[in-house]
């Protein structure tokens, strides 16, 4: 299981920087394929099929999302939410407004991660701060679940995830914050603002856990163990992806505010 995680994750982290490093165009056309199956799971784990209308609804919402970039306007909030207002009535009460309120909180959330990631590879030095903040999580996971299973010591949050520690939270923040430092530092000599740079470790790697911890209590409270079968070792993609998506648009601010 541990040799699967491992090689899956070094698979993602090839193909993310690959990805990336064709053009702002097709890395937006890969996390939009990706987005899609992240929502799909997600409406899944909420008891619904993966081709449902509820699920053509999520989808429709995400890929206005990525591709309108005045969705975030007031009368584009107002027409996604009236949909949800809408749709019980339409399907004539099969679906309840608490069903579609929370595949609409979920689409938003994925969908808000996405534009995220999109927009990290437009900024200055775009391919550079992406493959920092990829890392910098993944780092973050990695140092944490070892550090955890080393030091052992009080469990972080028992009832949404028995297996992580504090002191696995506390080293998983130590590791992902060094490597912002150091693979920033080499990658973005010129950079030179050590300070911004400690604060983007500290903040992307704390916000990727708490995104973890948001997933787990999700799948627990829906009674699901992963999110999809996709990803050997790992589960389905937002079992993989949930630090990256809920930590993006944390990066993405910071990142635009070193670039005025």
């Amino acid at each position: 299981m541990l040799k699967q995680r491992v090689l899956t994750a070094f698979i993602g982290i090839a193909v993310i920087a690959g990805m990336a490093a064709l053009g702002p165009l097709s890395w937006k056309i890969f996390v939009y394929l990706g987005s899609l199956v992240g929502v799909s799971e997600f409406v899944t784990m909420s008891g619904f099929r993966w081709f449902s209308f509820l699920a053509w609804w999520a989808y429709a919402i995400v890929t206005v999302m990525l591709w309108r970039t005045g969705w975030a306007s007031p009368i584009g909030v107002y027409v996604i939410a009236v949909s949800a207002l809408v749709i019980p009535v339409l399907v004539r009460n099969h679906v309840s407004f608490r069903e579609t309120g929370a595949i609409l909180v979920g689409t938003l959330y994925l969908g808000v991660g996405a534009v995220s990631l999109s927009n990290l590879r437009q900024v200055g030095d775009g391919w550079t701060w992406l493959v920092v903040y990829v890392l910098t999580i993944w780092a973050t996971d990695t140092a944490a679940y070892f550090g955890g299973r080393w030091l052992h010591g009080p469990k972080l949050w028992p009832t949404i995830s028995p297996n992580k520690t504090i002191s696995g939270a506390l080293i998983g923040l130590i590791g992902g914050t060094a490597v912002t430092l150091v693979i920033g530092g080499l990658l973005l000599e010129h950079f030179g603002h050590w300070p911004q740079l400690l604060w983007l470790g500290l903040m992307t790697s704390f916000a990727g856990q708490v995104g973890d911890l948001v997933e787990s209590a999700y799948k627990r409270a829906t009674g699901t163990k992963d999110s999809g079968k996709l990803l050997p070792g790992h589960g389905g993609i937002l079992d993989r992806v949930d630090s990256l998506l809920f930590a993006a648009p944390f990066a993405l601010y910071l990142i635009e505010s070193l670039h005025p």
